[in-house]
C-alpha cells in the first residue's frame, strides 16, 4: 500500500532537485509580483529589470495586456503563439515535465499500474517526454492521451509514430464532464493520471471526474496555497487561468483520495511563494 513515507522515499532525489531549483530561481518572486502590478496599472517595465526566471511570464503579460487594451483578443495572435512556443524551452517547464513523468513512472512500478492517463495533451510536450521514457525503459504500460481538441490528438499520432516502443492511444475528453464509456473501457486499474496546467483552465470539479478513473494522480498545476493574490493573477485570468485555491481543492482531494501532498512543499515554505506546483494523491 502506498503511503506518503514510501512515496517520498521513491521520489527523494526528484524532490531535492525540484525544490532546490525553486528555491534558487524563484526566491525573487515578490519583485516580479510588484512589477506585474506596475504593468497591470498601464505603466512599463523594462525586460532587463525583471528577474530572469520571470521573463517568460513578463513577455506573456505584455502580449496579454496589449490585446486586452486593444479589445481584440485573439488566441491565434502571432505574438501570443510565439510566447507560448517558448514554453517548452523554459527551464521550469522542462524540469516540471521531467519531474511529473519520472514521478509517474516510479509510482507505476511501486503500485503495479496498468494504465497511464494523460490529461490535456495541449502542444504534446509532456506526451513526448513520457513517450521517450516509456520507449527507452521498454515499459509496456498503455498510455491513453486525452484532450478536448481532436486536432491536438491527431498531432499526438506523430509522437506515437516516432516512439514505436510506447503503446499510445488517444481519446477526446473534456474533463469538466465525466469520462465517456469508451474511455472508461480503455482504462484498466490501477490507473495513474498525470497532467500539467489542465485543471487551471477548467474547474476544481474536474478533479472528481479524473478521480473516477485514476487511483493515483500526479498533477503539475499552480495551486494557490496561501490564498494571497497578486497582479499577475489578475493578468492570467485574462487567459482563462483562474487561481486554484488549496483551501477549496483540499476537500475535493480528501473526498476522492486516501492521501495527498505537495512534492514541492519544502520550497514553498522556504521562500513563501504563494503557489505549489506538483501534487501527488492516491487512493
Amino acid at each position: 500500500m502506498l503511503t506518503k513515507k514510501t512515496v517520498m522515499a521513491q521520489l527523494a532525489d526528484l524532490e531535492e532537485r525540484y525544490c532546490s531549483f525553486m528555491m534558487e530561481h524563484f526566491g525573487c518572486w515578490e519583485q516580479w509580483a510588484d512589477q506585474s502590478a506596475v504593468l497591470l496599472a498601464g505603466n512599463d517595465v523594462a525586460e532587463d529589470e525583471v528577474p530572469e526566471p520571470f521573463r517568460f511570464e513578463y513577455r506573456m503579460t505584455k502580449v496579454v495586456l496589449e490585446m486586452d487594451a486593444a479589445g481584440a483578443w485573439d488566441w491565434k495572435n502571432p505574438k501570443l503563439l510565439k510566447v507560448f512556443g517558448e514554453a517548452a524551452g523554459n527551464p521550469l517547464y522542462r524540469l516540471m515535465a521531467e519531474t511529473i513523468t519520472e514521478s509517474a513512472l516510479r509510482l507505476c512500478g511501486e503500485a503495479g499500474v496498468r494504465t497511464l492517463l494523460e490529461i490535456g495533451a495541449g502542444k504534446g510536450h509532456l506526451t513526448g517526454v513520457m513517450a521517450e521514457k516509456l520507449a527507452v525503459q521498454k515499459l509496456a504500460i498503455p498510455l491513453v492521451v486525452t484532450d478536448t481538441d481532436p486536432s491536438v490528438l491527431q498531432g499526438i499520432g506523430n509522437i506515437a509514430a516516432s516512439h514505436p516502443g510506447a503503446h499510445i492511444e488517444t481519446m477526446q475528453w473534456d474533463i469538466r464532464q465525466p469520462a465517456a464509456q469508451a474511455l472508461v473501457y480503455k482504462v484498466q486499474q490501477p490507473c495513474l493520471s498525470y497532467e500539467r496546467a489542465s485543471i487551471l483552465y477548467t474547474a476544481i470539479p474536474a478533479i472528481e471526474n479524473i478521480a473516477r478513473l485514476a487511483d493515483i494522480v500526479v498533477f503539475g498545476d499552480m495551486f494557490n496555497y496561501t490564498g494571497a493574490l497578486y497582479a499577475y493573477d489578475e493578468i492570467f485570468k485574462k487567459l482563462g487561468a483562474f487561481p486554484l485555491f488549496y483551501r477549496e481543492v483540499k476537500p475535493v482531494l480528501e473526498k476522492c483520495f486516501r492521501e495527498h501532498f505537495f512534492l514541492d512543499a519544502r520550497a514553498q515554505q522556504a521562500i513563501g511563494f504563494p503557489n505549489t506546483s506538483i501534487l501527488i494523491a492516491f487512493k
